[in-house]
């Protein structure tokens, strides 16, 4: 199987803190895009080697790697669930509901800033070329 190399991310070039050079935004893009596909190709692959190991299908050995199939049990618990049903036995139907809204309300806040790669209208509409550069070498 062929492997492919991706070159190390560098640092983005310093600038003026206000702003997001073209550069930067067309590395995140491409990396976003790349590691998308990985994430695509890697389910697919699992699904298709778990389906071959369920078969009986036996590992070729020459090669670097080898798979080590690690059957597990796992528990999945719904501790949310759980509280609010415990909360309901406790307090009824109405006092469970207050609960609840208490306790969301009282959760400290975490700010968070997602990253979506969206695209330029100025591109669609022709007015502008993009920027040649490639993380992969």
């Amino acid at each position: 199987m062929a492997t492919s190399k991706v070159s190390t991310i560098l640092s983005f070039p310093s600038q003026a803190p206000s702003t997001i050079s073209s550069q930067q935004i067309s590395k995140y893009a491409e990396v976003t895009s790349i590691l998308a596909e990985l994430e695509k190709t890697q389910k697919g692959l699992r699904s298709e080697l778990l389906a071959l190991n369920a078969s009986g299908a036996l590992q070729e050995s020459g090669c670097p790697y080898l798979l080590n199939f690690v059957a597990a049990d796992r528990r999945n618990i719904d501790w949310k669930a759980l509280a609010l049903h415990l909360a309901q036995k406790l307090n009824g139907a109405e006092g469970s509901a207050t609960w609840q809204q208490q306790i969301e309300s009282s959760a400290p806040m975490q700010p968070i800033t997602q990253i979506r790669v969206r695209p330029n209208p100025v591109f669609a509409a022709g007015s502008a070329k993009p920027v040649a550069h490639s993380l992969i070498q």
